[in-house]
């Protein structure tokens, strides 16, 4: 008896060690962005997305329905998300911003996790750039070999692009592009089987890891598996309700995109609207791409769990900005409008107590503390952001209740239902404004800023977008 009690008492003081051991394990971090990926999914109420996997996620999780980026374009957006800082009036503003060139004393958020003691990897596209002098901090890389992104492989898109690079010249392939293709030959494909490799083989390590996972679809061209394109039937398609813009709407010309972007590629016209049926095209691929990495981030989430590492990891999942397609009239991002702030955000951590739908207003700055704080990793000093630990823990947990965004000269500010955008010129002049109540036009199809019975609130507003644009707006 005395035997089986000191058997019992060791066997409890094992089990108590592997508690302690396991609870004092840094949590591991997870992030996927994908890349234009805007709140078109089922989980967000949009019911024609066929979205399973990220749906089924979703309801075990916190998502939040007022999440914003802080600029929509992808390098500039990407930049300050990952130095937790805002765009400012010269710096972290275009496609092509560069965090060594803009912010070069920024601590990047590999860097952060690096020193901190964790594996950290990069897989497809975090940072726009693949040179930046950052990439040294992360522990191994794949990067998307150069001209793989568009990922064409029928014979006449190919043609195209093999004509473009010897010439100079011309367009890029179509904008979108399905057939009966192997799944393993897209670029997402690959870049969802290196990471579940990358789980497979971090699981034996004893460090925790930061794993950056950066999807490139749905950004154009739409090319994607047949059978992805199938899952849609082309006749139910329907372009928005505001595709040509409402009689009287003062929208200044300004907060509109010309989605010179889309102008790049072959299928549409050099100059005017789209008509409709190739409207339905964008939008059909659009949804198909969707699916498409929705099916990649299933495979992904599901080898988390098969390893036994959902337990303690913290898993994000963004879009890197949000995106138009075809609301205005327009399509593509690099606008004010809350079509391209609007981004998608899911957080699924042990520290969640209960999934639920996150009302309250954060924005893109916000995710690099709240990484730090799942993992209880230090912030850096620059950080401009809040962590959104405390929503995860409670949904009575307050924010700072706003989010501020820029386009070009243009900034919005987003508090309650306004989104209220002024454009300054180089001495600060304002030179136009916008505002919208999104609690009688949630699609934007008014701007209200000119009527006299909204003059106190624009006034307030105004005040507090000069108080919270950064506190290194002026660089």
């Amino acid at each position: 008896m005395q035997n089986a009690n000191l058997l019992l008492t060791a066997c409890l003081a094992i089990v108590s060690v592997a508690d302690v051991m396991a609870q004092s394990k840094k949590q591991n971090v997870l992030f996927i962005i994908c890349d234009d990926l805007r709140p078109e999914l089922g989980c967000y109420g949009q019911k024609q997305i066929k979205s399973p996997n990220i749906d089924h996620w979703a309801v075990q999780s916190v998502l939040f329905n007022r999440a914003y980026c802080n600029i929509a374009v992808s390098g500039a957006s990407r930049a300050s998300l990952l130095t937790g800082l805002r765009p400012t009036k010269n710096l972290l503003q275009a496609w092509n911003t560069r965090t060594d060139v803009d912010v070069p004393d920024a601590v990047t958020i590999q860097k952060c996790f690096r020193d901190a003691g964790y594996i950290t990897i990069a897989n497809g596209k975090i940072f726009h750039h693949q040179d930046e002098a950052s990439m040294k901090y992360w522990d191994d890389v794949m990067p998307p070999v150069p001209g793989t992104a568009m990922g064409y492989h029928s014979e006449e898109n190919l043609a195209l692009m093999q004509k473009q690079k010897e010439t100079g010249k011309g367009r890029r392939g179509y904008f979108y592009e399905h057939g009966d293709f192997p799944e393993k030959d897209y670029l997402d494909w690959q870049i969802a089987d290196k990471s579940i490799q990358d789980l497979k083989k971090m699981k034996k390590q004893e460090k925790p890891f930061f794993l950056a996972v950066g999807f490139i679809r749905p950004h154009l061209p739409f090319v994607v598996p047949q059978k992805y394109w199938d899952l849609y039937d082309h006749s139910k398609i329907e372009i928005p309700d505001n595709y040509i813009l409402k009689p009287g709407n003062n929208i200044p010309e300004r907060a509109l995109t010309n989605w010179s972007e889309l102008r790049a590629y072959s299928g549409i016209p050099e100059q005017g609207p789209l008509d409709e049926a190739t409207a339905k095209l964008m939008i059909h691929g659009y949804y198909a791409s969707v699916s498409f990495v929705d099916a990649q981030i299933g495979r992904l989430l599901k080898a988390l769990k098969e390893e036994g590492l959902d337990k303690n990891t913290t898993v994000i999942l963004i879009g890197d900005h949000g995106w138009n397609l075809g609301e205005h009239g327009t399509w593509c991002k690099h606008s004010i409008m809350n079509t391209c702030l609007h981004s998608t955000l899911i957080i699924n951590s042990p520290e969640i107590k209960a999934p639920y739908r996150c009302e309250q207003i954060v924005e893109f700055v916000d995710l690099y503390p709240t990484m730090c704080d799942v993992a209880g990793v230090k912030q850096p000093v620059q950080l401009e952001g809040t962590s959104l630990l405390p929503l995860l823990k409670s949904p009575e947990a307050k924010t700072k209740g706003y989010g501020v965004s820029r386009w070009a000269n243009g900034f919005t500010f987003i508090q309650d239902q306004y989104f209220y955008t002024e454009w300054r010129d180089k001495d600060e002049r304002i030179i136009d404004r916008m505002l919208f109540d999104h609690s009688e036009d949630e699609d934007e199809n008014y701007n209200v800023a000119g009527e006299n019975e909204n003059k106190e609130i624009i006034e307030a507003l105004s005040i507090k977008l000069l108080e919270n644009r950064g506190a290194n707006y002026e660089k």
